[in-house]
């Protein structure tokens, strides 16, 4: 682990020093961007957020999230989660608050529409059916509309390597997305009117209308606008009876297969929930997958979830009495449990930015630089959302107080202890042999 050394003379290339860093005081829109582009050298802020869905609207058109992904250490062991996530089985990931469940998942589904191999990812998140009246139609309606969204973003990513595909069959996936997706002839038409040929990530920049994630840059060529064009020239779709989102959603899989899909990943995550929502949430979740096992479906259709530790039990007992628990079935929980797994979720995310710094170690005053990150390992508790909480605040504070200076000191850190809101264990204050309230 480099230790920083307080002498401006001897600083590494790419830090700038309270003296030169007044030059660039310009040009920046607060303290904070002064810190992290003017002083630490930063190309982007990797702790703006601490949550999987704040952290993809950093930068929609070409998100850093995706290099900010660091495996999980799960119990038992993988050698390589990512490939056992991506088998053709089914999988069960479990974890505490706070723990990577989403990020994981979103990994997930980035390196299956990335390098594609006809396997179609639908994504559906429990929680956003929650108290409406008829709870079944309700799921059958979210997990069409799950459904259709990615089968219309993933053709769409997919559209030169699906071979010649006709009109007749063009004309029966628009209808099916006029039918499924709320709105998909206005938005697809505002997008392409809007389109700026100069957009980083080309046309991936509209799935955020859809909430998903962009992951691979892609043009508008003129096969994909003339596949739009005889989208839009179909005329517009009554929505569906309550009744039939069933005959609806087993229509998307089978024009998924006709199209070329030979698998479906169904990636099932959770939104974070207060206790007493739980019981509400596992009841959504038995719904589901009980919906699901029912469904006849004519390519293979394998669920995978990213649920709360403390439903494995329930999740256990419902998996087998639906037969999917079997040897070939990847169950793990994700463990935090070792400093060094936390210690490289902070050198990516300083790497992701384009810095040679490796932690916050690397930047601490010399009376804390052996022990800064100890302190962080902490408070963050095994919980990497902890972590980035509790880094994201540390650095505003050290921004408000000098955002010319890169050494983060004792004094930084026990004022972050006296903002701290993110729940126990809270931070504790730290002393240094020049003063017991830390001042250097």
């Amino acid at each position: 682990m480099l230790v920083a050394q307080n002498i401006a003379p001897n600083l590494p290339d790419g830090i700038n020093s309270s003296a030169t860093a007044s030059d660039d005081k310009k040009g920046y829109s607060s303290k904070r961007e002064q810190l992290i582009k003017g002083t630490l050298r930063l190309n982007h802020d990797p702790f703006a957020a601490a949550t999987a869905e704040l952290e993809l609207l950093v930068q929609l058109e070409d998100p850093p999230f995706f290099s900010y992904f660091v495996p999980p250490p799960t119990d038992p062991p993988q050698e390589n989660l990512l490939e056992s996530l991506r088998e053709a089985n089914p999988v069960f990931i479990f974890g505490p608050a706070g723990s990577g469940k989403t990020t994981l998942r979103y990994a997930l589904e980035a390196l299956c529409r990335a390098v594609p191999d006809r396997t179609l990812v639908v994504a559906y998140t429990l929680g956003k059916t929650i108290g409406r009246q008829n709870e079944e139609t309700a799921v059958w309606q979210a997990l069409t509309e799950a459904l259709a969204t990615d089968l219309f973003i993933q053709i769409t990513e997919q559209w030169h390597t699906l071979g010649n595909v006709e009109l007749g069959m063009v004309e029966k996936l628009g209808r099916f997305w006029y039918r499924a997706i709320p709105h998909f002839n206005r938005n697809l038409r505002r997008h392409l009117e809007a389109y700026q040929s100069h957009s980083l990530a080309g046309i991936a920049a509209w799935w955020t209308t859809w909430k998903r994630a962009t992951v691979r840059y892609t043009p508008l060529t003129l096969a994909r606008q003339q596949f739009f064009q005889q989208l839009l020239a179909l005329a517009e779709t009554p929505p569906p009876q309550d009744r039939a989102y069933q005959d609806i959603f087993h229509q998307g899989l089978q024009l998924a297969k006709e199209i070329g899909f030979t698998q479906i990943y169904l990636l099932i995550d959770v939104v974070d929930s207060r206790q007493r929502q739980n019981n509400q949430l596992t009841d959504h979740l038995d719904l589901l997958l009980q919906t699901v096992n029912v469904v006849s479906s004519p390519i293979p259709l394998y669920p995978k979830l990213f649920l709360p530790e403390s439903w494995q039990d329930h999740v256990n007992k419902l998996a087998t009495s639906l037969d999917w628990l079997t040897p070939q079935t990847l169950s793990v929980i994700i463990r935090w449990d070792k400093p060094e797994a936390l210690q490289a979720i902070l050198a990516n995310r300083f790497r992701s930015a384009g810095s040679w710094i490796r932690g916050f170690n690397t930047i601490a005053g010399q009376e804390i630089a052996d022990r800064l990150e100890e302190m962080m390992y902490q408070t963050a508790d095994q919980s990497p959302r902890r972590l980035l909480q509790l880094a994201n605040l540390l650095l505003d504070v050290h921004a408000n107080r000098e955002p010319d200076d890169w050494l983060i000191t004792a004094v930084d850190w026990n004022t972050m202890c006296q903002l701290w809101n993110y729940g126990s264990p809270n931070p504790r204050p730290m002393t240094t042999n020049h003063s017991p309230n830390g001042r250097e």
